[in-house]
């Protein structure tokens, strides 16, 4: 019983700024395991809108985050992190509140854009604090730590949710409402935990993350390994129901085995990004995963039962392991090719290379892969393809550039 008593103790993370900041990816991730799950059904089933109307909703909050979560930066590098991201995370309480007194499209279109954008700014928030606290490879271990057990807490968040789509009724819903609710009140008592971190950055030249073109490169062919996580959530599942001989349950199978996968292998994965030689590497590896997932994938259309099944999973693990290596390396380039003087500035300019697979990638999976179908994930392979030749090549052009754009960020 000791030993087992003293194994659990080694797993936690360290007490102090990192235990805090891993218990926020936790609580945080509760809460947005109800909300991302049950909102949209909420607003379809109790609020009355139409599902395009809350589809467009969603859309327009998205788009709106990401300017948002450069302003963020700016802010969190001049008044301090932890203070904006406290602001940020009252807010987001104060917004989930008013989302359930939401009974029109134009109340709905306001609330779900400031909740888009407090999410956005909560997440650059969250970064800021990382860079503050931490240096060099710790970054990258605590950001792996952290998505580890956000991977936990939002399963149970999913499964809540579930559960009050299930009852179907109007308080039901208000329940996930108010329980996120709860947990960015819960993250904002966390915060008052850490040390104050004052920004102290008055007088810099302004915007100089929005001018690093080789930054603005870096981030989008980082952001391109995020495309995988949309292969996973909707080009397999519909891959699966519409295209092959799989069970229909097999959908729902591959995003738990990833799920689990994630939460016991992201910090172990995240060891072969604490430099940049290996941060680069372990991206150019997950352009290799990814390109791969889309080859099996498409083969499992062609084949009865249960070679499907079989080419299914392994297109699980291969997105898995695409996933798992290209977010640590986007961890080590986000944090290590910003300038230290403009932290939280450069993690809301790095959260654009997420665009693309955030806003066309689920219409381009879906449509290639439905009208082409082999074809169709051959060209998706295509695309991460040319994220592994132009990953090196980027990196290198990013080193050779930071002692200008370090000098310029610190207003020298």
């Amino acid at each position: 019983m000791a030993d087992w008593r003293d194994r659990a103790r080694r797993a936690l993370p360290e007490p102090g700024p990192v235990r805090v900041i891993v218990t926020v990816s936790l609580v945080s991730s509760v809460g947005f395991g109800l909300y991302l799950s049950g909102s949209a059904v909420y607003f379809v089933r109790s609020v009355g809108l139409d599902p395009v109307q809350v589809g467009v909703g969603l859309s327009v909050a998205g788009l709106a985050g990401l300017p948002f979560g450069i302003l963020v930066g700016r802010l969190a590098d001049r008044f301090g992190s932890r203070e904006v991201t406290l602001v940020l995370c009252a807010a987001q309480a104060v917004f989930l509140l008013a989302a359930t007194q939401v009974r029109s499209f134009a109340a709905f279109l306001v609330v779900i854009v400031l909740l888009g954008c407090t999410e956005s700014g909560t997440d650059v928030g969250r970064q800021a604090i990382i860079s503050a606290v931490l240096e060099g490879a710790d970054r990258v271990r605590v950001s792996a730590y952290s998505r580890s057990v956000f991977n936990a807490g939002f399963t149970l968040g999913v499964l809540a949710a579930g559960i009050a789509i299930g009852v179907d009724t109007r308080l039901g819903y208000m329940l996930l409402l108010l329980g996120n609710a709860a947990t960015a009140t819960a993250v904002c008592l966390l915060y008052l935990r850490l040390p104050r971190l004052p920004g102290a950055r008055a007088g810099r030249a302004g915007w100089s993350a929005l001018r690093d073109v080789p930054y603005l490169l870096l981030a989008q062919t980082s952001g391109l390994t995020r495309l995988g996580g949309t292969v996973l959530s909707i080009g397999l599942p519909i891959w699966v129901v519409t295209h092959t001989e799989a069970p229909r349950p097999v959908a729902a199978w591959l995003i738990g085995v990833n799920t689990v996968l994630v939460m016991l292998l992201q910090v172990r994965a995240s060891r072969g990004a604490s430099t940049l030689a290996g941060a680069t590497r372990l991206q150019r590896w997950s352009f290799v995963a990814l390109a791969l997932t889309c080859v099996v994938a498409g083969l499992a259309g062609g084949v009865s039962r249960w070679p499907a099944v079989a080419l299914l999973v392994l297109a699980a693990l291969l997105v898995t392991l695409g996933e798992l290596w290209g977010e640590s390396a986007r961890w080590l380039l986000r944090y290590e090719m910003a300038a230290p003087a403009a932290q939280g500035e450069y993690g809301g300019v790095f959260q654009l290379g997420t665009a693309v697979p955030a806003i066309a990638g689920p219409a381009l999976v879906t449509a290639l892969t439905d009208e082409l179908e082999l074809a169709g994930w051959l060209v998706i392979a295509g695309l991460f393809v040319v994220g592994w030749v132009v990953t090196r090549p980027t990196v290198d052009w990013a080193e050779r550039t930071r002692a200008a754009h370090f000098a310029r960020a610190a207003g020298s």
